[in-house]
């Protein structure tokens, strides 16, 4: 039952107290009136109960040996009759007790019993009623009922009667299949695996899960109206086929094979394939189950697997160096095109294979420069069965080779031998020719105008090329084995030089400036370039620095910097001056303008029309000299960017903007999107919107006005817009509007500051204003403010 339903109950059953409190205080003012009635009353109940006990006797054979619980009711709901099963079902004996229909009824079907009840009234009976009862005990019971109306000999009801039948364990039965069937459902769909289920004698798939719906794109309706050879891949369509009629003729109960499908989509999918046939008692296939297994990953880590294997081998036997594997009796299991080159072999690789590895050393001996010697180590290196690599061989047509040995094992098995011979004679030519080249960019380090260091990991100095001994004023001798960070830094350089050392063991770059004190006590400041040094196993074994002389430069920054302050001080000092000169001229101002008032206030009635218009001309002036002076100084504030940029919520700003604002009721403004929250200065922003909506209102000239406010989002910056209806601007004055002091409205309120003011806070906000105008048409002005 709903919290609506307990609610109306209860307000029902309070009714009824009430109701019951009143009816009993008119009973107690009116006893002596109500006696003989009631006592007419108990006469004719007396005699109703007769009359129905008198019916229900006539039934009495019927219903006396019947299964299902009996129950005879008069028309308050109180109950006249239960038969033994009734008794037994609901716990009552009525000979002991009153029982009433009403305590039997649970609290949360009792709004669908009474709605059963009256239609029993109504039509003189009821079918089927499903509903929970209470026990004596308070157990709960579901029945099932099929109610009559009983009638007196005048067809007048009189009372009711009806089979209660207890059906609490068909429905935990019910539940407990619906429960199940829940729980299986949740496994097939949540399952991993593709199912399916399929009837032998029907078209397409009755069931099927989340799984394959996913794996083949097909919605389980259009399933519905598919053959498993619908999704078949043509080529194996035949080898399915055969399975199955295996499976229809009795000779397997289920086959497993790897096929493809076509997905909805077109593409292909491989796929492990399980299915059973379900059998019922005689014998023949009720239904089909299938399992589906997505193996096209699988599939495609083997056809690479195959295509790797491939490439490898081909990439063995197109290698440049020989390459000859033995087994573990030394015979040749495979060779190579450039072993055989490099031998003189004049056959296909594939005609040694199976040849004695020793013998053909032996008789290929007398191509070496020292063929005793080559023998021998080759039986060493046979006896030694241990990893050779780098042994040199000089030929006697004077190639130099390099020999490589790898046992190849698993576990304790030996499963054979590699061998790679590779011509390394342009090789030795060139060590030669690096070691010319090696002095060559050794002078060139030597004597560059970059002064270079080269350290250890405990920043010991190796190496110093000339230019660093001229910046430093040190010999090479003088620093060889000394540290640097001890030598030449002061206020806390020894500490940067220990960090950067860090980070070169880290395998890092980077650079850095250092205070340093030179030979000659001079203070110089080095730019200094850092990297790691490796050895040839790629291990950081110190590191190398290229140091540039930046003192010069350093004193230009300083003196920058100098500057900078300088220039800071001019223009805080500017900006109060203008506080003081706008402060200073709005004083004359005020008191000009509070004399005129006087004047015309002293002469009220002596002044002729002209002499008042040239006083309101006076005030008019005034007050726009006021607003310019008031306009400048906004104009020179706004550059003051000395605020903390903070998160600004520009929807609840606008907002608070438009209600505060003059906004004549003609004119709507509204915002297409909410707008975004961006960092910044909130007086500024609010400058800003304030000075372009209160601009559209000022000239909009149509009898209905609309403002529109939007936002678009870009990479870096949020683009709005604000358009209006008003009258708009003509195309040669969009360059001009943004400068200062130039309105194309001549009225007291424009003074040509305000889209100023707005440029400069959209560019102190790293963002860029243009409109977009028609003239009597409107416009249309955009703008961006960076995002963070």
């Amino acid at each position: 039952m709903s919290q609506e339903e307990v609610e109306i109950l209860k307000r029902a059953l309070k009714r009824e107290k009430a109701a019951r409190k009143a009816a009993e205080k008119i009973l107690e003012d009116k006893s002596r009136v109500l006696y003989e009635t009631s006592q007419k009353l108990k006469e004719s109940n007396a005699q109703l109960e007769q009359h129905l006990i008198e019916k229900s006797s006539q039934l009495q054979g019927v219903f006396e040996n019947i299964v299902d619980a009996y129950v005879v009711i008069d028309l308050e709901g109180n109950v006249i009759k239960f038969n033994d099963a009734a008794t037994k079902l609901f716990g009552y004996n009525i000979d002991d007790e009153p029982v009433n229909v009403v305590n039997l009824i649970y609290r949360e079907d009792y709004e669908y019993a009474m709605s059963s009840f009256a239609n029993l009234k109504t039509k003189g009976f009821f079918k089927n009623y499903e509903a929970r009862v209470y026990t004596k005990s308070k157990q709960v019971k579901w029945v099932h009922i099929n109610a009559s109306v009983i009638f007196d000999g005048f067809k007048k009801p009189i009372g009711a009667q009806g089979i209660v039948r207890d059906v609490t364990e068909e429905k935990l039965l019910k539940k407990q299949l619906e429960d199940q069937k829940n729980q299986l459902s949740i496994i097939i769909n949540n399952s991993p695996i593709g199912i399916s289920l399929s009837k032998s004698d029907k078209k397409g798939l009755l069931l099927v899960n989340n799984s394959l719906c996913n794996m083949l794109g097909y919605t389980p309706d259009e399933f519905n109206k598919l053959q498993v050879q619908d999704l078949t891949h043509p080529e194996d369509e035949e080898i399915s086929k055969a399975n199955r009629e295996k499976l229809f003729n009795g000779e397997i109960d289920n086959f497993n094979l790897e096929k493809r499908y076509i997905k909805k989509n077109g593409s292909i999918l491989w796929a492990k394939t399980n299915v059973i046939a379900v059998r019922n008692d005689y014998g023949e296939i009720d239904y089909q189950v299938a399992t589906i297994e997505d193996v096209s990953k699988e599939r495609e880590a083997k056809e690479k697997l195959i295509e790797s294997e491939n490439r490898l081998s081909t990439l063995i036997l197109n290698l440049d160096s020989g390459i000859v594997l033995e087994d573990e009796n030394r015979k040749i299991v495979l060779a190579n095109k450039k072993f055989c080159d490099l031998f003189n072999i004049n056959h296909e690789p594939s005609a040694l294979v199976g040849m004695d590895c020793k013998t053909a050393s032996e008789q290929n001996m007398i191509l070496f420069k020292d063929p005793e010697a080559f023998i021998q180590r080759m039986h060493f290196i046979d006896k030694e069965k241990k990893l050779v690599i780098g042994d040199e061989l000089e030929m006697l047509d004077g190639k130099i080779l390099e020999r490589n040995y790898m046992p190849i094992s698993t576990g304790d098995k030996s499963q054979g031998f590699l061998w790679t011979f590779t011509d390394v004679t342009l090789k030795r030519t060139y060590r030669k020719s690096l070691e010319a080249q090696k002095q060559k960019y050794y002078s060139i380090i030597a004597n560059m105008n970059l002064g270079l260091v080269e350290v250890n990991n405990q920043d010991e100095i190796l190496m110093v090329n000339q230019s660093f001994e001229e910046i430093s004023g040190y010999k090479e001798e003088e620093l060889k084995g000394r540290k640097g960070g001890e030598v030449f830094p002061i206020e806390g350089g020894s500490n940067t030089i220990k960090e950067e050392n860090k980070k070169r063991q880290k395998g890092q770059s980077n650079s850095y400036e250092l205070k340093v004190k030179n030979k000659a006590g001079e203070i110089r400041y080095w730019l200094i370039s850092g990297a790691p040094n490796y050895n040839l196993e790629g291990e950081v074994v110190g590191s190398i620095g290229i140091h540039l002389d930046i003192t010069e430069l350093k004193s230009l920054e300083l003196q920058k910097e100098r500057l900078l302050k300088k220039l800071e001080r001019s223009n805080d000092e500017l900006q109060e001056y203008a506080h003081i000169v706008s402060h200073d001229l709005k004083s004359p101002l005020r008191s000009i303008h509070a004399l005129v008032s006087w004047l015309k206030e002293d002469n009220k009635g002596k002044l002729d029309d002209i002499s008042l218009q040239n006083f309101a001309h006076i005030e008019t002036t005034l007050e726009k000299m006021e607003q310019l002076i008031t306009d400048v100084l906004n104009y020179s504030s706004v550059g003051a960017d000395t605020s903390e940029k903070l998160d600004v919520d520009l929807n609840s700003l606008v907002n608070e903007l438009v209600s505060i604002l003059y906004i004549p009721e003609h004119i709507e403004i509204k915002s297409l999107n909410i707008l975004p929250v961006v960092k910044g200065d909130k007086t500024k922003l609010q400058q800003l919107f304030q000075n372009l909506i209160s601009n559209a209102v000022k000239f909009i000239d149509k009898e209905e006005g609309c403002i529109v406010i939007d936002v678009e989002e870009l990479k870096t910056h949020y683009k709005f817009s604000i358009q209006d209806n008003g009258i708009g601007i003509d195309k040669k004055f969009h360059d001009k509007i943004f400068k200062i002091f130039h309105s194309l409205n001549k009225s007291k309120d424009s003074t040509g500051i305000g889209l100023s003011i707005v440029k400069k806070i959209i560019d102190l906000h790293e963002g860029e204003i243009w409109l977009d105008s028609e003239p009597n048409v409107g416009t249309t002005f955009y703008f961006t403010l960076k995002k963070q």
